[in-house]
């Protein structure tokens, strides 16, 4: 490639809100020249354009055709420098090019997009880059080891034929452990059941044996948390033993196990939320068909990667109101203070681990802490995204009051694709059904109910009616099977919190 002409990039806007190679190199004015490259067009030949491994040999090719440039001598930083005002002089000029070049160049190592590094990193600057040349270090070099870090796992894989012609990583859990050590988000999701396991144990029978569960659970939680702040290592073996209790539970009774999310105090919501999103992703592995050690570890995951939060203050997590912005870049914190914790413990699988990291993470790349994109973020993570959201929507905090779990899957849907992943998303609102469990439902009886079971259509199969809207009194609590009389249906979803009810006070 000939010499790069650095002012190509004079007065072109450079903010993507996307992560796309291919307009990056169109915007460095490079494109013809490194498609047709001979490492890359060999590739795309043999792959097609959209192919990972054509992404990535096109963003190690475009850097090592900038090699000369960044190694070379940049402008000294200027703090006085805005984006988008009118430059007028060469130096100015040339400093603006600077920045689109290095903007660039960071949004190329790191696969993401420039709009997102920015919002992740809000106070950016280029001082530290302009200063290597002078102080005899390698800009090219920290460009390409950012390079090498985001992709190094994909390449392995490629190289050792564990990609398919689609470009994702064809490993799963049948291969073994080792498909747990990956990063990025190309793990192959097994089929979707057509509907949950159907019951082996009745709802009333199983029903007491999931609701000790929650107390079992944030009594563990809370020791737990408590050794961890002493310095001593997490009980692995008996964290484990507890979510092998909550996968046979949902195997004896999957509806019994999901109601055990609404039996909560809402005087240790972190506790109970942490045990809470251990059962929805006990659920979703189970709905995804995964390997046993899979999903208990998921379940596992699930049921720690918020424990950072515990070390975040009370006072700012039950704050009215909108975080600052420093308040808010404590809380994310949360995500290396859990890291460090988990760290005090050997053997915490890598899976627990993906959870950790990528629960915050968005498909679109606008999440936290790496702003990961799509395929970046593990399959795990993007789970942990799922369960964690749902779960916090549908449970009263101290700063907001619930959705229903309707209201909180369609608000969901209109993230799909965006917050979350699209696919893990559809089988996971799919397996909740339309009036998921624990739902307040008018019926056409004039009493409000609270859905216990789902058909095997996932309709609701079981209410518990528990108030009288023509007395507006609570009633006896009276368990009606739906589908078996035509005189009783549903007529909407209501709020419970609207005429003071609340599922704990009338179950078990």
């Amino acid at each position: 490639m000939a010499k790069f002409d650095i002012t190509k990039l004079f007065g072109i806007d450079v903010n993507f809100a996307f992560f796309n190679v291919i307009e990056l190199i169109d915007a460095l004015g490079v494109k013809s020249e490194i498609l047709n490259s001979k490492r890359v067009s060999g590739l795309i030949k043999q792959h097609g354009i959209k192919h990972h491994i054509v992404t990535i040999a096109i963003r190690q090719v475009v850097l090592g055709e900038l090699k000369p440039i960044l190694n070379g001598k940049f402008l000294p930083f200027d703090p006085y420098f805005q984006d988008g005002e009118l430059h007028t002089s060469d130096r100015e000029r040339l400093y603006e090019t600077e920045e689109k070049l290095l903007l660039i160049c960071w949004s190329l190592a790191l696969g993401k997009s420039i709009k997102s590094l920015k919002r992740l990193k809000s106070d950016f600057n280029t001082r530290e880059w302009r200063s290597m040349y002078a102080a005899g270090k390698s800009l090219y070099q920290l460009f390409r080891q950012m390079l090498n870090d985001t992709t190094r796992e994909y390449v392995l894989d490629y190289k050792q034929g564990n990609v398919d012609s689609d470009g994702r990583v064809t490993r799963d859990e049948r291969d073994g452990l080792e498909a747990s050590d990956r990063t990025d988000g190309a793990a192959v999701i097994p089929r979707v059941p057509r509907s949950v396991s159907v019951a082996a144990t009745p709802f009333s029978k199983e029903l007491q044996t999931s609701i000790n569960l929650m107390s079992q659970g944030v009594k563990l939680v809370t020791q737990e948390i408590e050794r961890l702040q002493q310095g001593q290592p997490l009980r692995l073996e008996e964290l484990l033993e507890y979510c092998r209790k909550l996968i046979a539970s949902h195997q004896r009774n999957p509806y019994a196990l999901l109601v055990l999310r609404h039996v909560r105090s809402g005087t240790d919501y972190l506790a109970e939320h942490t045990v809470s999103c251990a059962v929805l992703a006990c659920h979703l592995a189970k709905v995804l068909e995964l390997g046993e050690r899979y999903i208990e570890f998921i379940t596992l995951g699930a049921l720690v990667f918020d424990f950072g939060r515990f070390k975040i203050p009370t006072p700012m997590q039950n704050k009215q109101g909108k975080l600052t912005e420093a308040e808010f870049a404590l809380m994310r914190k949360h995500i290396h203070l859990g890291e460090n914790l988990l760290k005090q413990s050997p053997a915490v699988p890598k899976v627990v681990y993906q959870m950790l990291w990528d629960h915050h993470e968005r498909i679109d790349g606008a999440g936290y802490p790496n702003g990961k994109q799509d395929d970046e973020i593990s399959v795990y993570g993007k789970i942990g995204a799922i369960v964690d959201a749902y779960d916090s929507m549908t449970s009263a905090q101290a700063f907001k009051a619930p959705i229903t779990p309707a209201g909180a899957l369609r608000k969901m849907q209109k993230e799909s694709g965006l917050a979350f992943d699209k696919e893990l998303f559809r089988l996971f609102s799919f397996s909740l059904g339309p009036v998921p469990v624990g739902s307040c439902v008018e019926l056409s009886n004039g009493r409000l109910a609270f859905v216990l079971t789902l058909n095997k259509s996932l309709r609701p199969a079981l209410v518990r009616q528990v108030y009288s809207l023509s007395t507006k009194t609570f009633i006896a609590a009276a368990d009606l099977p739906l589908g078996q009389s035509q005189d009783v249906s549903i007529v909407q979803v209501v709020l419970p919190s609207d005429y003071d009810l609340s599922f704990v006070d009338h179950i078990g």
